[in-house]
């Protein structure tokens, strides 16, 4: 999460106050993209080898498929999906609501949302998954309302509009933990991997969904404060339904996420 609010500050910056500003942030990014290369090359397998003997004693069952339960997977959307409403229409909402045009100020913006998903992750290693999930909707919700009020107030205000981003990231963070937490404890040692790779791509289906849906709904005559406020909404009452959904579940209902594959 950190590294998405870092990208959106170094382009704004780049194109805010450097040379080339359509060129220099995608060789950047190339060479970021090198340095990541190598590091994967050099970092050392962790994966422990199974003994042998232990592989045989294994009983011979079908294959199992991790499967992430639905709560869990309707949460991560629409936490992130928050996220990627805020990502989609936060530069438009700075030029043509707030008439803010600096690209630095939208590059600024992102970073504060996806840097208090950092902070909000690490100021609740302390606490339950559950709490830490019903405080990540209670964020969200709230940063949604500041957002919508920012927006359509007579007299726009930068201060609500960056104040409910920064809700909404944190919101976000949290809500993405609680509900890894809930999930990965019930979840079999061995399926936890593909369980969090099941999380990571939820997530990115959040934060993509929503810019397909502003630029179709902005395309059909929607205009910005509206657009923002129907997506609001929605988010909204999907992060509410999903959560209370994944909280209210006992734990053996939430499953190892494990079943057989038919052959």
């Amino acid at each position: 999460m950190g590294a998405l609010g870092i990208g959106p500050l170094l382009a704004g910056c780049l194109a805010q106050w450097a040379p080339y500003p359509l060129t220099l942030p995608y060789l950047l990014m190339v060479a970021l993209g090198a340095v990541a290369l190598i590091g994967v090359a050099a970092a050392p397998e962790t994966g422990t080898p199974v003994p042998r003997a232990a592989a045989q004693s294994r009983p011979a069952g079908p294959a199992r498929r991790v499967r992430l339960p639905v709560p869990a997977a309707a949460a991560t959307i629409a936490a992130f999906a928050a996220s990627g409403l805020f990502a989609a229409l936060s530069g438009l909402i700075l030029a043509t609501t707030l008439h803010q045009t600096s690209h630095a100020l939208s590059g600024a913006a992102l970073f504060v949302v996806f840097t208090a998903g950092v902070v909000s992750q690490l100021a609740t290693n302390r606490l339950r998954s559950s709490r830490v999930l019903a405080l990540g909707t209670f964020s969200m919700i709230a940063g949604l309302v500041l957002l919508v009020v920012a927006v359509r107030l007579s007299t726009p205000s930068l201060a609500l509009f960056l104040i409910g981003g920064a809700l909404i990231g944190a919101g976000a963070g949290a809500v993405y933990k609680g509900t890894t937490g809930i999930v990965l404890e019930v979840t079999a040692p061995e399926n936890r991997v593909a369980m969090t790779s099941a999380l990571v791509i939820a997530v990115f289906l959040g934060l993509s969904v929503p810019v397909i849906g502003a630029g179709i709904a902005l395309d059909q005559g929607a205009s910005v404060p509206n657009t923002v406020v129907g997506f609001a909404v929605l988010v909204a009452l999907a992060v509410s339904v999903s959560g209370w959904a994944l909280l209210g579940r006992r734990p053996a209902g939430v499953q190892h996420a494990a079943e057989p594959v038919s052959r």
